[in-house]
């Protein structure tokens, strides 16, 4: 079966379409980006006249950290109801040791603290994974954050967690309590926690057909957080009084510019979570197409990795798997073979979530 085809006469569906957007776009995104990842806008475009419009990642490579932790997510929420920061921690920590490729300083420092050492890092080399012998994953999570400057919030919990959006697309509660949870496993920062969430609650928005607000995503993540209340305690946040962090509300209100450029991505804030978010939020508001959208986003250089996958799961969310250029489509396809397609993996989120009412 052809990568792009859809099972059971389901190529009219939009929904599941929209589905296996967030998937494939997540992928392409994080490939395009790949050979960029660190490099200016200037220097971007001066190789590239008319913006990174190729995926040119070799092939039989292991997944990047992007796209491995997404699918490490995506098959945990499918083999639970709820998610369990330890069993993240320790998926976490198998992928540092077996594969880890492009792993994000923040990550291996809470997976050093959960293993016992640093992870290896083998880039699939065959390395079989230890069994770690430190602190439980929250408990790493939440010591890395306390014991560092406090300045750097990482976006490392942010490009991994479109998987949930589909999963509890219906949801808001459990969609924000199991964004939460996948977040602090390895990010504990509360900027890193609710940029993630909003993010979330943006792309399921997206997934059942509808136009995302800022002021709407503030307010469900508010109320989310105090009906979960003492759910939320170990993590540090929710109950009857919760706001969202001053800087993530700062971040979400602030008026989004015409291109991503003006985000400022490839700056001093490189690699911040709050700058994926507004990556986020541009592709959800502004952008008016994915291709020309996806282009931007990695063409404007920084963590452009990241970015761009951010920047495709919402756009894929938004406009459909369909409106992935097929080229960029086989290309996933091609350089991940003898691995589940992103279409499958989408498949499976979408009818695990129908089951759910809508919230």
């Amino acid at each position: 079966m052809p990568e792009t085809a859809m099972p059971g006469g389901a190529a009219d569906d939009p929904a599941r379409d929209r589905c296996r957007g967030v998937m494939v776009g997540l992928a392409a995104g994080n490939l395009l980006g790949v050979p960029m990842e660190g490099a200016s806008q200037t220097i971007i475009w001066s190789h590239y006249p008319d913006g990174v419009r190729d995926i040119e990642a070799g092939p039989d490579q292991p997944d990047d950290d992007d796209l491995a932790q997404a699918v490490i997510l995506a098959d945990a929420c499918l083999e639970a109801d709820a998610l369990d920061a330890e069993d993240l921690g320790r998926r976490f920590w198998v992928w540092a040791e077996e594969n880890g490729l492009g792993i994000g300083l923040l990550t291996a420092d809470v997976l050093t603290r959960y293993g016992g050492a640093h992870p290896r890092i083998a880039h699939g080399a065959g390395v079989t994974a230890r069994e770690p012998a430190g602190c439980p994953a929250l408990e790493a999570a939440r010591t890395t954050w306390e014991d560092s400057d406090r300045r750097a919030a990482g976006n490392g919990a942010v490009m991994r967690c479109p998987p949930l959006a589909i999963r509890w697309r219906n949801d808001d509660a459990a969609l924000v309590r199991e964004t939460v949870v996948s977040a602090a496993a390895t990010h504990f920062d509360p900027r890193c926690i609710w940029s993630s969430a909003l993010v979330n609650l943006a792309i399921a928005s997206l997934l059942r057909g509808a136009t995302v607000d800022t002021g709407d995503l503030t307010g469900r993540a508010t109320s989310a957080a105090r009906t979960l209340g003492a759910a939320l305690a170990p993590f540090g946040t929710g109950g009857a009084g919760f706001e969202l962090p001053p800087e993530v509300l700062d971040a979400l209100r602030a008026p989004l510019p015409p291109v991503p450029d003006g985000i400022e991505l490839d700056g001093a804030g490189m690699g911040y979570t709050l700058k994926a978010m507004q990556v986020a939020l541009w592709c959800a508001l502004t952008a008016s197409g994915f291709e020309e959208a996806l282009t931007a986003v990695v063409s404007a250089g920084g963590d452009t990795d990241t970015n761009g996958a951010v920047a495709g799961a919402v756009l894929g969310a938004r406009f459909g798997c369909r409106a992935i250029p097929q080229r960029w489509r086989g290309a996933v396809a091609d350089l991940r073979p003898g691995r589940p397609s992103m279409e499958s993996w989408a498949d499976r989120l979408f009818r695990r979530g129908a089951s759910a009412g809508a919230a």
